[in-house]
């Protein structure tokens, strides 16, 4: 059962989430329900922050390693390896270049401010066309995740009732 429940909604001129990890405190698996729009949930090489920073970049564009399509009223589930290692994100773009993943290397450079390497692209409903441009409505999304019971509290003693 989820213990916690967040409802968004995205316009077009504010549709941005920075990348981040979730943290510890969920459970690793997080459930999102999108509706209206599609969305498009970008991931990233998290910062390695005992590395000589010299030898890697901390660049976004550079630890890009490509994004899943949300496509309008889908569940989608992040969980293992996509949860606990990559950075998520959201981009701030009214307009998304879908590619297959598969062909965004090809991609020129001036292009991949906008474009996404779409990673489940057979199974997204998006066609056999392997590139798309697609102008972003306004979002709505709810999130589920189970944050355990991280600690436990005796309000008596907290209120200093007996």
């Amino acid at each position: 059962l989820s213990s916690s429940r967040l409802f968004d909604c995205y316009n077009t001129e504010v549709q941005e989430l920075d990348p981040h990890h979730d943290g510890p405190l969920y459970y690793p698996v997080v459930a999102t329900i999108n509706l209206n729009s599609y969305g498009i949930l970008d991931f990233y090489e998290p910062l390695d922050k005992s590395a000589d920073p010299e030898a890697k970049s901390t660049l976004l564009n550079d630890r890009y390693v490509g994004s899943i399509y949300l496509k309008p009223r889908s569940l989608n589930i992040v969980a293992e390896q996509m949860y606990t290692h990559y950075m998520h994100g959201i981009a701030e773009r009214e307009n998304d270049l879908l590619i297959y993943h598969e062909d965004y290397l090809k991609c020129s450079e001036d292009l991949t401010e906008i474009a996404a390497a779409i990673h489940n692209w057979t199974v997204s409903g998006l066609g056999d066309i392997r590139s798309q441009l697609c102008h972003r409505g306004k979002r709505v999304s709810v999130t589920i995740r189970y944050v355990p019971n991280v600690i436990k509290i005796n309000w008596n003693k907290f209120f200093h009732r007996k």
